[in-house]
């Protein structure tokens, strides 16, 4: 995505675009290798499975379509306080691997504050984002309620 494409993302846009940034960042190789911090081989967690399996352990790589929209991601949030970067960051971290969305509960407790305070204040920091993106942009944006989680 070029910059000229980013004044059409909406808030609900930004936020799909975060959660697969986040998801794509689960997908990436560690950034140091732990093969000289562990010396226990990796074993299959059944009972009748010892020494009979010939299974490798899979790893899903992303694609590069994928790497692309982590980038953009990244760009996006430098647009934004760090304050209101750490939210999105965090709430799209905490909603991986989740049918249900981000865990606000658990957000509340990192942040000291109340779950429906931190869920507003990501939903205000989406929003700032698209303003930064496009300053003519209408500020009476539709947000779909259920959309958040």
């Amino acid at each position: 995505m070029r910059q000229s494409n980013y004044s059409k993302l909406t808030v609900t846009d930004l936020h799909d675009l975060f959660l697969e940034a986040a998801q794509t960042e689960r997908f990436l190789p560690a950034p140091f290798r732990k093969q000289k911090m562990s010396s226990w081989p990796e074993y299959v967690q059944s009972w009748s499975a010892y020494g009979w399996s010939n299974e490798q352990v899979v790893r899903i790589q992303p694609t590069s379509e994928q790497i692309d929209r982590l980038d953009n991601a990244i760009d996006l949030g430098l647009l934004l306080s760090k304050e209101d970067r750490q939210i999105i960051w965090a709430a799209a971290h905490s909603a991986v691997g989740r049918e249900r969305g981000p865990k606000w509960v658990y957000l509340s407790k990192l942040l000291g504050k109340s779950r429906h305070s931190v869920k507003a204040e990501y939903q205000a920091a989406l929003v700032r984002l698209t303003w930064a993106i496009d300053p003519r942009r209408p500020q009476n944006l539709q947000m779909r309620a259920g959309k958040f989680g």
